[in-house]
């Protein structure tokens, strides 16, 4: 869920939701959320 929260694009391309807003969403840190996005497949651009 944090990667798919992650790679959600708004209307103008940009991401919608800061890593922060996930964080908070899921109830972790931003540092955790870092690492979970880290492993395997890179975030696509």
């Amino acid at each position: 869920m944090a990667r798919a929260l992650y790679e959600m694009k708004g209307g103008d391309g940009k991401r919608r939701y800061t890593v922060q807003q996930i964080a908070d969403r899921l109830g972790v840190s931003r540092a955790t959320h870092y690492r979970h996005l880290k492993p395997d497949k890179p975030v696509s651009a």
